[in-house]
């Protein structure tokens, strides 16, 4: 046998009551995992349990062992969602029993896809009675998973074929694909316990990720978060865990008391809890009745048993054997994965009716026929996608636009994975990811192409209305559009449209590609008329009541042709009242390049002017970044 090794590869039992599942484990790995007093008093599974199991490869596999009783179906999703392949198992003096069916439809809900069958306490029949028994198992399995895969007739007090069924486990590892160990974290709990001198363990299955010794993790739906003091595998210090692995997390800064079976510890600041799924829903056909709209369910998904309600999209009722596309209204807040595995149990009589697949965990309910049909549509693309691509291209382009933050959350991947895979999806042009620093934007590509129309639009019918000007101010754009960014985020977005030829920009001014002011003589001259005027001012700026008295113009006259200078760079209105020309204000830059010390009372001086018209001009000059105030004195900083 080849030197130990730790696999990420989780196999789980599964079966009846009192067919020796838990007997086998320990005969294969030597662990009891029936841990609790009572399962010993009682001599059944109540609980899970764990076990390690080295294999003839030299490969350590987890191993969970669930309850088979009717009573702990709950603890028995609970182990069984987490599993790569079961060992599934059927007592050869008993057969299929009831537990045998219902674990069997639990796993194919699951999505289990591999895995073998153990007939065990072979030793207590007879050749016949072990056909006998096979054949049940064959026509159990029969159009499952489970078809056309070993079956091992085992003595688990004897030993007779333990070897067999060691080599036949490692085989069946061999068709296994390794869980993704480069997302984010997210293991759900399902056990929590106190160490004197250490605090709060936790133990689970990491189903996506890893993490690392130190790591600071959020605990959900709790809402607190803690950070990793130690980690093990299968009792032993290990620096990280992986996806596929079975861990214990010592989590200090958290109470084993304030935790319970459901909890997820996962990634920091990237999944959210929901009481919202949009599923695919699958109703078994053993079902004994179909499933209406709004019923009642215990709703079964990761570690986490809730109450439900089931929302149907389309129909009234799902009949069995038939799926449909629905939304799962939880009583209580859990966290789900996309493409998460679950299973639904109906309310009276407790049994396994259903199960499915997490389409979307963050959700609402719709109101009214169209906000149905549009998620009907929705929520068939995501049932259709081929590949993780898809699926997040759906996401996007019903949300339109995405602050980059939302986006790594609605599609649960790490920002450097969401980043790396829109700006792969963004050569197809589906969706345009807008670098603006640490504030990325995300959009699909009709959302651009929306934005495009309705800038032009609005552009379009600026220049309609004020030929006179260059273009419209880029904040008077972003009031009219009331697009949910930040000024820098628009500013991105802005250079984003020039560099597809639909606008123009000068500085704060954007306008069609194209557009040109157009100025009559008449305004030609009123600007000739102020620009001489403030000139003739000199640095005893003219305020803005006082242009119009001189000049004789009313508000609307002044205003329109301030827009015009303003924008061409001609004139500037400074301390909110006073006109400062640019020929003014080149000829206040030349003495202040001549003065060896810029002060208010040694510019005063230069310029024969008063505070009054000289404590505006530097402010000015200050805000701009021409001048930078030390104390009382001013330092030039532009020279031009």
């Amino acid at each position: 046998m080849a030197d130990p090794r730790e696999t990420t590869i989780v196999f789980g039992t599964a079966g009846h009551i009192d067919h020796g599942k838990t007997t086998l484990i320990k005969a294969l790995s030597g662990v009891d995992c029936d841990r609790l007093i009572e399962e010993k008093k009682r001599g059944i599974t109540i609980e899970l349990g764990f076990a390690p199991l080295e294999l003839p490869s030299g490969r350590i596999i987890s191993i969970i062992d669930v309850p088979g009783h009717e009573r702990f179906i709950r603890q028995m999703v609970a182990g069984a969602a987490g599993i790569d392949a079961v060992i599934f198992v059927v007592a050869a003096d008993e057969g299929v029993m009831p537990q045998s069916r219902e674990h069997l439809e639990i796993l194919s809900l699951l999505g289990i896809k591999e895995g073998l069958v153990v007939m065990t306490k072979a030793d207590l029949v007879d050749e016949e009675t072990l056909e006998l028994a096979k054949l049940d198992v064959k026509d159990l399995v029969k159009y499952t998973f489970l078809e056309d895969k070993p079956i091992i007739c085992v003595s688990a007090m004897t030993g007779m074929n333990l070897d067999h069924l060691l080599e036949v486990i490692d085989a069946t590892v061999d068709k296994l694909r390794a869980r993704d160990t480069d997302g984010p974290f997210f293991m759900p709990i399902d056990r929590s316990f106190p160490i004197a001198g250490f605090g709060t363990v936790v133990t689970g299955t990491v189903y996506k990720g890893k993490i690392h010794v130190g790591d600071t993790v959020d605990i959900l739906p709790l809402g607190r978060t803690s950070k990793v003091r130690s980690i093990q595998v299968h009792g032993k210090p290990v620096s990280e865990a992986l996806a596929g692995q079975r861990s214990a997390l010592n989590l200090p800064d958290i109470k084993s008391t304030e935790l319970e079976r459901g909890d997820v510890v996962c990634t920091k600041n990237l999944f959210k809890t929901t009481q919202c799924l949009d599923v695919k829903l699958i109703l078994l056909s053993s079902a004994p009745e179909p499933l209406k709209h709004w019923q009642q369910v215990h709703f079964h998904i990761g570690t986490s048993e809730v109450m439900a309600r089931v929302a149907l999209l389309s129909d009234t009722k799902i009949t069995p054997g038939n799926d449909a596309l629905a939304q799962a209204v939880l009583s209580e807040p859990v966290v789900a994965l996309i493409g998460q595995r679950f299973v639904i149990r109906s309310h009276a009589p407790l049994r396994t009716i259903g199960g499915g697949e997490v389409l979307f965990p963050y959700d609402k309910k719709p109101k009214g026929r169209k906000a149905r049909n549009e998620l009907a549509g929705f929520l068939n693309k995501l049932a259709n996608a081929s590949n993780l691509t898809s699926k997040i291209t759906a996401i996007i382009e019903r949300y339109g636009l995405l602050q980059f933050g939302e986006a790594v959350t609605l599609t649960q991947q790490t920002p450097k994975q969401l980043e790396s895979m829109l700006k792969s999806i963004a050569k197809d042009s589906s969706v345009m990811f807008v670098e603006c620093g640490d504030q990325p934007l995300v959009m699909s590509s009709a959302y651009f192409e929306a934005i495009k129309d309705n800038l032009h639009s609005l552009l379009a019918q600026f220049h309609e209305e004020n030929p006179h000007l260059a273009g419209m101010k880029a904040s008077d754009l972003i009031s009219f559009t009331q697009l949910p960014l930040t000024k820098k985020q628009f500013q991105e977005l802005l250079k984003l449209l020039a560099s597809h030829s639909v606008i123009e920009m000068d500085g704060e001014i954007v306008r069609l590609s194209g557009a040109l002011p157009v100025l009559d003589e008449d305004i030609l001259e009123d600007i000739k008329r102020l620009l001489a005027y403030c000139d003739e001012r000199g640095f005893q700026f003219p305020t803005l009541e006082e242009a119009m008295k001189d000049l004789k113009w009313d508000k609307g006259k002044l205003n329109r042709v301030l827009e015009v200078v303003r924008q061409s760079g001609q004139l500037r209105v400074i301390g909110g009242e006073f006109l400062l020309s640019r020929n003014v204000e080149e000829k206040a830059l030349a003495i202040l390049r001549s003065l060896s010390e810029i002060t208010i009372a040694s510019v005063r001086d230069a310029t024969n002017a008063s505070r009054k018209y000289i404590l505006p001009l530097l402010e000015d000059f200050d805000a701009r970044g021409i001048t930078r105030r030390v104390g009382d004195k001013r330092i030039l900083l532009k020279k031009s």
